[in-house]
């Protein structure tokens, strides 16, 4: 037994005595009280009220005393147990820099490993192994799932599904007094462990989309669009979670500026979306059925409306007279630029909401709008907070001019959206309804829809388009070769977005500031923008299980990047069975033993 459980058994024997000798003093007090009713009874003569107040003074004394020990005792457990004065190593391990209640309280118990869909021990996200005596929390995809898992330790507190992974507090089995005591100090009684968690991730297509985003800077979302099961949500660069609790590699992870290891991508970084917003602008087209408009798109571009400026294709690009499905297929941006104009404002907005954007009036209301707080479909607040992606924005007011809901049309301008968004509305197309599925993560779930971006026969149209871009669109080079080769059909859409962004200083990885000439600090912009690329698509045609949403920092043309990796990746689940049907995907689990 250590030394602080020795001296709580100390104090409970004087407290104990003490009261013992309160009861004994009243007793004696009482049998001497009664025999002074009679006559010839003899009583001392220090015996009454001056004896009893000489006594309260000692007893006063005695508490004081047993006050004092306690408040040291106390301060000895939190401040000293684990320090030069003890050697207890339980609490060592619970030990932290300063106030540690919250977080004994929080790592009393172990937490619940995190699983992937297929609930396998060798596949698990987070569990615990052995090391030395210690049982220490693995993290065996490391950076690969760093930005689902999160991590949880005794320095750096709880993050993502970790927080949600912390044990609950669950009624214990009735145990007598001295076994409540005694397992405060025994190595082998186990402590309770938390629930497990079970994900719809699947871990090899997660390592899969971690490796083809290496070196890059980027982000991956994979979903079943009929139910919204996330399959895999990766964000490059990535850090280690097991490197949390090392103070050096921490300071690593917190001051790079210029790679931002911790910014999880695919939920908490916007993009402006370049033309895999189109998909939006067509599918509202669609349903305001103006979808056998053809317009004239010339090498000097158009003008809209009021507006001096032209919206020009690449390098005088010119399509000439062309219907939806040709500018489609080709991402013409002159015609969804006059699509956009014509389908007006506040339905080009309404389809936005639809989608699962939120819709502004000014741009300045659009930003640092906070996060989509009950987007996720489950019951875990914690999960759903620590989950929730930034809000996606959409700007329609009456002051919008026509040449910005042109910009917004081709997915520049006042609109901003997270991979996560882009992964949803690829699903929304490639799902039967035409329904925005919750996301989800926990596997087992109900699915639930969060809205009908349009309708089913939309829908139809919609995944025509998209499967005209792979055959023989912007996407029918690599992609359209990788999905050829594996005799699959896909549908998809390529997206290149050009945005200012800051000059990075090269030997501190900071942004480069300067001041005005009103004394200002100002972030310099670097002067060649840079252009991001983008795919988003699903697979198969006839039958879509597979959705999903890539982006590449300075990637470049999406069919040059972006689209690549997407086929690598659908590759891949078509090797994990994720694109058969439900009951056969059961039955190869079953077939594995899994």
């Amino acid at each position: 037994m250590s030394f602080p459980f020795i001296a709580t058994i100390i104090l409970l024997i004087g407290l104990t005595g003490l009261i013992l000798a309160l009861f004994t003093s009243t007793w004696r007090y009482r049998s001497r009280a009664a025999s002074a009713d009679q006559p010839d009874a003899k009583l001392p003569e220090d015996f009454g009220p001056r004896l009893t107040s000489r006594r309260l003074r000692y007893v006063r004394w005695a508490f004081a005393l047993v006050v004092v020990a306690a408040l040291g005792f106390h301060a000895y457990w939190g401040l000293f147990a684990a320090g030069p004065l003890g050697e207890d190593a339980a609490f060592e391990s619970l030990k932290n820099k300063r106030d540690q209640r919250n977080r004994r309280e929080v790592e009393s118990k172990l937490r619940g490993w995190i699983y992937d869909r297929h609930h396998d021990p060798k596949r698990a996200l987070a569990k615990y192994r052995y090391l030395n005596g210690r049982i220490i929390r693995d993290y065996p995809l490391g950076p690969g799932a760093a930005h689902i898992v999160g991590y949880g330790t005794l320095t750096r507190g709880d993050a993502l599904l970790e927080r949600a992974a912390v044990a609950p507090h669950a009624a214990e089995p009735e145990k007598s007094w001295w076994k409540k005591l005694t397992d405060i100090n025994n190595e082998d009684a186990r402590p309770p462990i938390g629930r497990d968690m079970v994900l719809t991730i699947d871990y090899d297509l997660q390592r899969a989309a971690s490796e083809q985003l290496q070196g890059k800077r980027g982000a991956v979302v994979m979903l079943n669009p009929q139910t919204g099961e996330i399959l895999a949500m990766a964000s490059s660069p990535g850090f280690d979670p097991s490197d949390v609790d090392n103070d050096v590699k921490w300071r690593e992870i917190w001051n790079d500026a210029g790679r931002k290891p911790l910014l999880n991508r695919a939920l908490d970084e916007y993009y402006l979306p370049g033309s895999t917003f189109k998909t939006i602008t067509a599918s509202a087209a669609i349903d305001a059925r103006l979808d056998d408009k053809v317009f004239t798109c010339r090498g000097e571009g158009w003008t809209p409306p009021g507006s001096n400026r032209p919206i020009r294709d690449d390098e005088g690009e010119s399509h000439g007279t062309i219907g939806l499905l040709e500018a489609y297929t080709h991402s013409c941006n002159q015609y969804f630029a006059q699509l956009g104009v014509e389908v007006e404002r506040q339905r080009m907005g309404e389809a936005a909401s639809r989608f699962g954007l939120s819709v502004y009036d000014t741009a300045g209301e659009s930003i640092g709008v906070g996060a989509f707080r009950n987007l996720w479909n489950t019951d875990n607040k914690v999960l759903s907070d620590v989950l929730a992606p930034l809000l996606s924005t959409f700007v329609n007011g009456r002051k919008i001019t026509k040449y910005d809901l042109a910009l917004e049309s081709i997915g520049q301008g006042y609109v901003q959206l997270t991979p996560l968004e882009m992964a949803m509305t690829a699903a929304a197309v490639a799902n039967s309804r035409g329904d925005v599925m919750r996301p989800t993560i926990e596997m087992g779930r109900q699915p639930a829809a969060l809205s009908q971006a349009m309708t089913h026969e939309t829908a139809a149209k919609m995944r025509r388009l998209m499967a005209s871009v792979v055959e023989r669109g912007t996407a029918a080079g690599v992609f359209g070769g990788l999905v050829r080769n594996a005799k699959l059909t896909a549908g998809g859409k390529t997206g290149t977005a050009q945005r200012d962004v800051p000059e990075i200083d090269p030997k501190t990885g900071k942004p480069v500031t300067y001041v005005d000439s009103r004394g200002r600090t100002r972030i310099k912009i670097a002067e060649k923008r840079r252009i991001d690329s983008w795919f988003i698509g699903f697979a198969p045609v006839e039958n879509p299980k597979v959705a999903w949403a890539v982006v590449v920092e300075g990637g470049g043309y999406g069919s040059r990047t972006s689209a690549p990796i997407a086929g690598n990746l659908l590759l891949k689940a078509q090797s994990l069975k994720l694109l058969e049907p439900p009951q056969t995907q059961a039955e190869n689990g079953r077939a594995s033993g899994k």
